[in-house]
């Protein structure tokens, strides 16, 4: 039975695990192939996948995230098994830590077998912000290599019995809810800059529309990422201003103004679109890092 254990590392303690287990699994009789996500290929060459993720800011890591949403498809027709690393305590040998909502959502969607969070590594001297602030509090190796082995054994149990799970489908994730938001934007600023000119002017109506516009999108966000499922915030930025931007053009500037004069306008368009571009990106990224209803229990 072949089996793919990779993983999604920025300083190596993720892929220290990732290697453990392949090790692990390998002493246990199945043939292992452990790579990192960004080099691993296609995973319809083996029989089940193990795939591994370090956390920063109650994030998973990109490369690994990449790696899941690639290849869907392939991973819900076998078994999958994921992992995060991350706590820089011994938390993760004290209990069980549930998954992070961006991890919850990933494993929902490809019909995971299961999910185990263990302790992270950081360097006394680790680089860049905000790891190198972190270090000097909670630098150390928080990684258990026995409870690592022994999660190993207990795949190595499930392995040859084991099915694809049953993926889910989250409704949060839907092409029409995701538009629908852009819509409701769209029409609430569009609302606005029809009754502000007449009331205090133009450019006055102007600023107000670009202090106003992203604090719309920020409410309309964080209702947006509350539920489980919805979309990354980078292509719901993407597809939020996009949106907007094809109904002013189709609607304001084509069916009511019949001019192309609005996109000449930095602050009256394009600083808008600028701005709920940020404030949705911005809002999205906030919200994947704060804890689930279950982490904060734990944590109480």
């Amino acid at each position: 039975m072949r089996v793919l254990v990779t993983w999604g590392s920025k300083r190596g303690g993720t892929e220290g695990i990732g290697r453990i287990l392949g090790e692990a699994l390998e002493a246990h009789g199945f043939e292992v192939v452990a790579a990192p996500a960004d080099r691993a290929g296609n995973p319809d060459r083996f029989d089940a996948v193990v795939v591994g993720g370090a956390l920063y800011a109650n994030r998973w890591s990109a490369v690994a995230r990449r790696f899941v949403s690639l290849h869907a498809d392939q991973l819900r027709r076998m078994p999958v098994w994921l992992f995060s690393s991350g706590p820089l305590d011994d938390s993760a040998d004290r209990g069980s830590i549930p998954a992070a909502p961006q991890v919850e959502v990933l494993a929902e969607r490809i019909g995971a077998q299961g999910h185990v969070t263990f302790g992270g590594r950081l360097a006394p001297d680790a680089k860049g912000f905000p790891a190198s602030a972190m270090a000097k509090k909670t630098s150390g190796d928080w990684r258990n290599p026995e409870r690592i082995r022994a999660w190993a054994a207990e795949l190595a149990a499930a392995l040859p019995s084991a099915k694809p799970g049953q993926p889910a489908r989250h409704p949060a994730r839907s092409v029409p809810r995701l538009l629908a938001y852009a819509a409701m934007g769209w029409a609430l600023c569009g609302a606005m800059m029809a009754t502000l000119p007449h009331v205090v002017g133009l450019a006055a109506a102007l600023v107000v529309h670009a202090i106003a516009a992203p604090l719309i999108f920020t409410a309309l966000a964080i209702r947006y990422f509350r539920a489980l499922g919805a979309r990354d915030p980078l292509p719901t930025a993407v597809a939020w201003t996009a949106t907007v931007a094809s109904l002013d053009l189709v609607v304001i500037a084509g069916a009511a103004q019949r001019s192309l004069d609005m996109f000449r306008s930095v602050p009256g368009t394009w600083l808008p679109f600028a701005l709920i571009f940020l404030a949705t990106w911005a809002t999205g990224e906030i919200m994947w890092m704060l804890p689930s209803p279950e982490q904060r229990r734990n944590k109480a």
